[in-house]
Formats: C-alpha cells, structure tokens, sequence
C-alpha cells in the first residue's frame, strides 16, 4: 500500500530484534513509508513518529486523526482540476497523494510515454482512487503520536531510555527529489530545516545510538558503527546491501537465493558440428537460471526474465540462451535481459547465432504471445571495457554510449535493431557465411 524501500527481510529483523524490547513508547524519527511501523504492528508499542516530507507527513497526520491541510496548488488547476473532488483533507487527500505518486512526474512533460501516463491516469482516476481509499481503509498502523519535524531536534525530545528504530536518509536531498512532484502540485504548512550534512548524520548516529535500545539501517557500510553491525541483507542480486546495525540482536545474513532445475537437453560441445534447423525451446525459470549461472559471464548480475527460451540446432543440442521482457518505455520494443552461447564449442563466434536467433520472426512470435503486445523491436544493454561490443556489431545498432554503472566494467551500451526481418532459417545461412567457421578450419 504505502511506498516501500526496505526489503522483507529487514523488516523481519526488525520485529525480531523489537519482541527483545521492553513494550511502552517506541520512536521512529525519518519514519518515511512506515515500514518500521508496519514491522512491529500488533506488538504492544506505543508508536511516536515524525519526518518532514509532505508524503509521509499527510500519512502520519490522517493515522492521528489530524487535519493534513494539503490543497491543490493555483498554478496547477488548469492542468489537474480533475483532482479537486478526490481532496477531501483526509483519506481522500491521502490515496491522492499516494498514487500522485506514480503520475505527477510526467505532468507538463513532452514526449508519448509521459502523455500516455497522465491520460491512462486520467481516464481511470476514479476507480483507481476508490481502490486506494479501499485498500488505506484496512490499514492496521495505529500512532500515538505524529510530528512534522526535522530529527535533529525531535530526538532531543524523546526520552533517552526509550527504544528508537529509524532508517535516516543517508543520500543528501533523497527524499526531497522523491517527493518533488507532490511539492510541485500542492501546498501546505511545510517546516523549514537544512538537509542533513555529513556531520549531521554522524550527530543523528550518535543520538540514536547514545541509548540502550536502539537500531538503524543505511545502504553505506559505516565504520564507525562496525561493533554494531548486525545484519547485511542483499534481498536480490541486483539490489544495493543494506547493513543493519543494532544495541542487541542475532547476527543475520540475507543473500539472495534463485532456484535451479536440471536441463537434460545436450549442448554443443568442443568437436561436434552444429548443423541445422535451429529451433526454439521455451525454459522454466529454473532451467533459465541454471544454464545462465553456467554460461553467463559472472560479472554480470542476473535479472528476472518474462521469457527464457533456449536455441536449438538439428539434433537438439542447446546452443544458447536468450531471455525477454517487455520493454517499459516503448509499447512495440521487447528488451534482451541476456543472450549468450554456451562453451567450449569450436564456433568462436557461436553467440552472433544467438543474437540473430533472438530476433528472429519465430522469436517474435514467441514474445508477442508472451507480452500480449506487437513487438517490433528489441534493444539491450551491454557493458563491456570496450567502447564496442564485438558480440551486437553489425547485427544492432549502438545509440548510446557511457561510463558503466556496474563495477568491472568501463562501458556501458545501448544497443537497438528491429525484430522479425529474418526467420530462424535466413539467421542460419546469413551467421554459417559470415561467422561461422570453425577454429579448426580457421586457426583462430
């Protein structure tokens, strides 16, 4: 319901770590989308939370039955009157607020995908907000208390032996970015305060800290708070590690776990001719993992893949593997999520086979079925200390190129080309003339 950044398993530490504390107040100061809140519901505490976001503070305020003074800015009536019913200074400006959320940022904005967005919103505003004023009704979050005010002088208020769980930003201007479309569209009684220095989140560590129950997470691995390290949760493997610090509580590790299945089909291998047709066999999940965990290139952190298909040639060896998911910017594109060949083989060059596989008309088919869209179009991303992939040259087109967001890698690259120009068939004679001799023959 509420917007959630701290995966599952933190929130398990945290209610563990809690039932260890002694029932009566609890603080939550940054206390954000109310995770840690919704983490030790039904506990027994007396939860007093405060932040200074205009999100968080329409949430916490309709909780303690406060008027939340949120109105539609005067700039913004032209653009979005059709919001003006839903704001009723309650549940009503609060599910606004929430699914403002997703759509604000593309007000105003050129370009088909943010029109798309705002008429979608438009068009279906009434149903999608009686959903959400459904769905807050059964929220089970009880406060006892709720301020608007900065953590630097709230935690002077709170009593020094009362527990304090907070997860503080430790990005400067995080929050105020987030929330930078609500601010845009709408005006109330926002506090004033500085964003948090570096020095000002080592004061908020040691306020936090300075007490006998207390824990606190951040993204950055903090040295300072080391004897304190008490979790490291890395919830998916693309995900950043949290740490979880803590006066008491079980150390714990979360690493992310992805299941395997066999797959019995052969796969090419060094000595053995790959001959024709090639054809396509969809993977499970499991079978997808397994081969990608065999074959891809370990630096490369693995995704969820909509579409896992396996390539085939004439005698039912697997070839390789390319994996699809609809792309979320353009309504025709599907995006390459992984391809790559299996090895040793003595084909040098066999993954060019399964790029040209991957977009191929039977390919095509495949993730139309799949997606229930037209796909006319793929694209991918390739990182590379090479400022050209060897692998897409000559078969898609590289339309950007920059600094790699991945450690181990220089570059990162956008590649594009079109889908379903040629058939499995056509992508056999055109790879067997110009890729595909054998290091035997070649000497390569």
């Amino acid at each position: 319901m509420f917007q959630g950044t701290i995966p599952g398993p933190m929130r398990s530490i945290v209610r563990e770590t809690a039932s260890q504390w002694p029932s009566g107040p609890m603080y939550v100061p940054c206390c954000g989308n109310f995770t840690i809140e919704r983490s030790v519901a039904g506990m027994g505490f007396a939860l007093h939370s405060s932040d200074v976001s205009i999100y968080t503070s329409a949430v916490g305020r309709w909780l303690t039955r406060q008027p939340l003074g949120i109105q539609l800015r005067e700039e913004s009536r032209d653009e979005l009157d059709w919001l003006t019913d839903s704001l009723d200074d309650g549940v009503g400006t609060v599910a606004t607020l929430m699914l403002g959320t997703r759509f604000l940022a593309s007000v105003g904005r050129e370009g088909l995908w943010h029109e798309r967005v705002v008429r979608s919103y438009r068009e279906q505003w009434k149903a999608k907000h009686a959903e959400t004023v459904q769905r807050l009704a059964g929220s089970d979050i009880e406060l006892a208390s709720y301020e608007v005010e900065d953590v630097r002088s709230w935690l002077q208020r709170v009593p020094r032996d009362a527990p304090v769980c907070s997860f503080p930003p430790f990005y400067g201007g995080g929050y105020e970015k987030l929330y930078e479309p609500l601010e845009a569209h709408f005006t109330w009684d926002a506090p004033e305060y500085e964003p948090l220095s570096d020095d000002d989140v080592v004061s908020v560590l040691g306020a936090i800290t300075d007490r006998p129950y207390w824990l606190t997470a951040s993204n950055h691995d903090v040295p300072e708070l080391h004897r304190y390290l008490r979790g490291v949760i890395k919830a998916t493997p693309r995900a950043a590690p949290f740490y979880v610090y803590a006066s008491q509580a079980r150390t714990r590790i979360v690493a992310p776990r992805q299941p395997i299945e066999p797959v019995k089909a052969p796969r090419l291998r060094q000595g053995q001719e790959l001959v024709g047709p090639l054809t396509l066999s969809l993977l499970k999940p499991g079978q997808f993992n397994a081969l990608r965990s065999r074959y891809l290139n370990p630096k490369i952190a693995p995704g969820a893949a909509n579409l896992a298909v396996a390539v085939k040639d004439g005698k039912g060896r697997v070839l390789g593997v390319f994996a699809m998911a609809p792309s979320s910017y353009t309504p025709d594109e599907a995006y390459v999520l992984s391809d790559f060949a299996v090895a040793p083989t003595d084909y040098p060059r066999l993954s060019k086979l399964i790029v040209l596989a991957a977009t191929s008309a039977e390919a095509q088919l495949l993730c139309q079925r799949a997606f229930s869209r037209r796909i006319r179009r793929v694209s991918t991303t390739a990182f590379s200390n090479n400022p050209v992939s060897m692998k897409y040259r000559g078969l898609l087109k590289l339309t950007k190129r920059g600094p790699s967001n991945e450690d181990g890698w220089k570059y990162q690259l956008q590649y594009q080309g079109a889908m379903g120009e040629h058939t499995l068939a056509d992508a056999l004679e055109k790879w067997a003339k110009r890729w595909g001799a054998p290091m035997t023959k070649t000497g390569v």
